[in-house]
């Protein structure tokens, strides 16, 4: 990627209309409002924007190396990611997020922000108008003559002041608004990524916890079941005392995971309920009945790099920051040149009252009225160095921004590769730990049963329910692990939202606004 500095701003890039010369050869009125009309659109001084090039691998790496079943989808499955779960309460939670979360109004208010500096920015492009009415009172302008003579002026009419953007400094400030509009709208949507993967990412953790607290509760019943049978075998003299106590350890352990875990829950639950803008508690009959992990079979991944970062809002985001301080750059090198200004006034004017809407007292003056008329032309002389620094720091500001946006392409190609990876090494490790749990629960059976005959002893017994409880949790958690971890990857492919979505969520923000919600 090529930095976007191509010229040195010192120099700056002038652009002009051809009939410059003659314009100014008229006479100064009216070449003052011939110029102003030309110039608003024809000079444009310092570097223009030219967005980077970006250089993406041809292919995801982690993919290339693993022989997993991924289908090749494209952005517009990838906006609504969630649903490839077929959850029905998982969509549910999504949708209410969307519409409640308040992480996304703030990023809504700040386009809304953002669309109003833009329309602030291209005021300064047209004349200001001001009503103006006065009266004076002054003294014989020839006090020699009439000294005992005072005057009055009735004044009643408009003032307008132009400022002609002669050298493209307020169209160049203009180009750093529509930039930053766009790059809030880019924060928006990245806040849609944000926001559909932490609800989903809380819920799974949710129905996690739950299966894990089921396991517990089952595992539970397990070793109690056992202590009874330790029991009746030391009552009938064939077991021990010691066997007894042992059972009875392991059942309060196992009874001590309870509280842990639905601690756990509660807390994902209160999470959920912050994401959705609710008060807590008022998800308790949302989650409803105990459901698995989601999961998604063969799930569909945007496998196309240069799409994949094309798509990120994050890295578009860098890019329309960059976009706006260049514009930024350009405006800082406008301020080397003149600044042309044109005021008027058009009114009544007269030193009776009763003489003031008379015909004869009508008054119109363009370029050469009142104070402002000093101010219709300004060349920067002696600054201190004043405007060379603000270019330099303009230009130190455009060159951090163009450092931002190639750093988020490379931590973009990093998280992408890092959650392929994880999840494909995820889903290998929950394979092994199945195989596992398939074969620790004949080993628990064998072992009762071994114990039953006499010919194992009792340790023999707990060490192969624990071995299961723990490659059972173990299972839970990696079941979802490994949705977890798609989720991550959904997230990294910059999934959760679409073209149409700004729009509609505008509308909705200006309601909301309206309605001071």
């Amino acid at each position: 990627m090529a930095p976007p500095l191509q010229c040195s701003p010192l120099r700056g890039q002038l652009r002009c209309p051809k009939s410059l010369p003659a314009i100014l050869s008229l006479p100064a009125n009216l070449a003052a409002l011939t110029l102003g009309l030309v110039l608003l659109g024809g000079c444009m001084v310092g570097p223009d924007y030219r967005q980077p090039e970006m250089d993406t691998p041809k292919a995801w790496q982690a993919l290339e190396s693993s022989r997993a079943s991924l289908r090749s989808t494209d952005e517009r499955d990838l906006s609504r990611w969630w649903q490839t779960f077929r959850d029905p309460t998982l969509n549910r939670l999504t949708r209410e997020a969307l519409a409640s979360n308040k992480d996304l109004k703030i990023a809504l208010a700040r386009v809304e922000e953002a669309r109003a500096g833009r329309r602030l920015e291209k005021s300064q492009l047209f004349p200001q108008f001001f009503a103006n009415a006065a009266a004076s009172r002054f003294d014989n302008p020839f006090p020699g003559l009439r000294p005992d003579v005072k005057y009055n002026i009735f004044q009643l009419g408009f003032d307008a002041i132009w400022e002609i953007d002669a050298f493209g400094q307020m169209r160049r400030q203009l180009e750093a608004a529509s930039a930053n509009l766009e790059l809030a709208g880019e924060q928006y949507r990245q806040a849609l990524v944000t926001l559909t993967a932490d609800v989903a990412r809380a819920y799974v953790g949710y129905r996690s916890l739950e299966r894990q607290r089921a396991i517990t509760v089952s595992n539970l019943e397990t070793q109690q079941h056992t202590l009874e049978l330790t029991e009746t075998l030391f009552r009938e003299g064939i077991g021990t005392r010691n066997d007894v106590v042992r059972a009875e350890a392991e059942v309060e352990t196992t009874r001590a995971q309870l509280p842990a875990l639905e601690a756990q829950q509660i807390a994902l639950q209160h999470e959920l309920e912050v994401l959705l803008g609710k008060q807590p508690g008022e998800l308790r009959d949302w989650l409803g009945q105990p459901a698995p992990v989601p999961v998604v079979e063969r799930p569909p991944i945007l496998t196309a790099p240069a799409q994949v970062i094309r798509h990120r809002p994050d890295i578009r985001a860098a890019e329309r920051n960059l976009a706006a301080n260049s514009a930024l750059h350009a405006a800082a090198v406008a301020e080397l040149y003149p600044k042309v200004s044109l005021p008027a006034f058009i009114g009544v004017r007269g030193t009776e009252l009763a003489t003031l809407f008379r015909q004869s007292a009508l008054s119109y003056s363009i370029g050469s009225y009142g104070a402002q008329a000093a101010n219709t032309f300004l060349v920067p002389l002696l600054n201190f160095g004043r405007i060379r620094a603000q270019i330099d720091q303009a230009k130190a500001r455009e060159w951090q921004a163009y450092l931002d946006y190639e750093k988020t392409v490379l931590e973009a190609l990093k998280e992408i590769e890092t959650a392929f990876t994880r999840y494909l090494k995820e889903e290998i490790r929950r394979q092994s730990l199945a195989e596992s749990v398939a074969n620790l629960r004949q080993a628990v059976d064998l072992s009762r049963l071994r114990y039953e005959e006499g010919v194992a002893s009792f340790l023999e017994v707990l060490d192969a329910q624990r071995s299961l409880y723990l490659t059972e949790i173990q299972l839970a958690r990696s079941e979802a692990e490994v949705t977890t971890d798609l989720i991550a990857v959904y997230k990294a492919l910059g999934g959760g939202w679409d073209g149409n979505s700004l729009p509609a969520a505008m509308s909705n923000a200006a309601v909301h606004m309206k309605q001071g919600s």
